[in-house]
């Protein structure tokens, strides 16, 4: 795919929105692909950061979950519309995920995957405990966007984000920045002896992914109404990687590829098993790790190698 293809898809994803918008689809799916869009921001901000900059991160559903959050703080304790809160919140988010990178990317290894998952870790404990702020268990409702049921705002703003999170891959991948992060991915050392600012190219990479999570995190709250704590489970978590993982860990469009899996696999189990569901995406990703070790998109590369060779760029 040529870099003119790259940037006509966020046309496409605002299009799309458009005009699924407008066609009546049924509640449930449009059920789906709006919380698609939620899942796609999380995915793909997790891949850019694991799968280009090699930070293997795992305080993004915590962001996420900040976001989300935070959009109830400031709609119900601060009296702003949910729209201020989808430009407040990625702003907020990126400086929280600085911090915790000031703190988490200082070390190497599998210390930053246990960092991350202990801010999440105590995260969900603090939403838990605080239940006179959060109200705990019980879930915090606020008014959505929108008053009634009408899903077609949705849909748009939903096309809107996942467009705008393509702009902002593409000029991540295809900048300098990008190239700085893979190199760090591929041998911090070699990097380091080049001149490359490993640590603020890591935190460069850390805010700006997690400023997409904060945004995921908000518009999650926008459109559903009700948070609680379970939002922060490890298993949302589990599903965020697994996307990322079937798809085609470090391609461009891995996490979309696995999103359109995973929903998909949800969707049709849950009309006669949706127990299963996670049990059935774990054996998808056991399958894919044992057989097709880079994703879907590398095993399709090497079937069709002159279409997909440059999915990866």
């Amino acid at each position: 795919m040529t870099k003119l293809t790259h940037h006509l898809v966020p046309l496409l994803f605002v299009a799309a929105g458009l005009g699924l918008s407008l066609i009546g689809l049924r509640p449930v799916v449009a059920d789906l692909l709006i919380l698609s869009v939620y899942y796609l921001l999380l995915a793909g901000s997790w891949n850019l950061l694991a799968g280009f900059a090699g930070q293997y991160s795992f305080a993004h559903i915590g962001l996420a979950t900040a976001g989300a959050y935070g959009t109830a703080a400031l709609v119900i304790g601060g009296g702003l519309s949910g729209w201020a809160a989808l430009v407040i919140m990625p702003v907020a988010v990126a400086l929280l995920g600085g911090g915790l990178g000031l703190v988490a990317l200082r070390v190497r290894g599998v210390q930053l995957p246990l960092i991350t998952f202990a801010f999440a870790g105590a995260f969900a404990v603090f939403l838990a405990a605080a239940s006179d702020i959060t109200n705990g268990s019980m879930g915090l409702q606020l008014p959505k966007l929108v008053p009634g049921f009408d899903r077609s705002l949705y849909l748009v703003l939903g096309g809107i984000l996942a467009g705008l999170f393509f702009i902002v891959q593409n000029w991540m991948i295809d900048g300098k920045l990008g190239l700085l992060m893979q190199a760090i991915r591929d041998n911090e050392d070699i990097a380091h002896g080049m001149g490359v600012g490993i640590f603020r190219v890591k935190i460069a990479a850390f805010m700006i992914t997690a400023a997409i999570a904060g945004l995921a995190g908000s518009f999650y709250a926008n459109y559903v109404g009700v948070l609680a704590p379970s939002m922060l489970s490890m298993g949302e978590m589990g599903y965020v990687v697994a996307m990322a993982v079937i798809g085609g860990l470090g391609y461009r469009y891995g996490p979309l590829i696995g999103v359109v899996i995973i929903r998909s696999i949800e969707y049709f189990v849950r009309g006669f098993g949706a127990e299963y569901t996670l049990v059935i995406i774990t054996g998808v990703a056991l399958l894919v790790v044992l057989f097709f070790r880079e994703g879907v998109i590398a095993y399709v590369s090497r079937l069709m190698p002159r279409q997909t060779a440059r999915w990866r760029s």
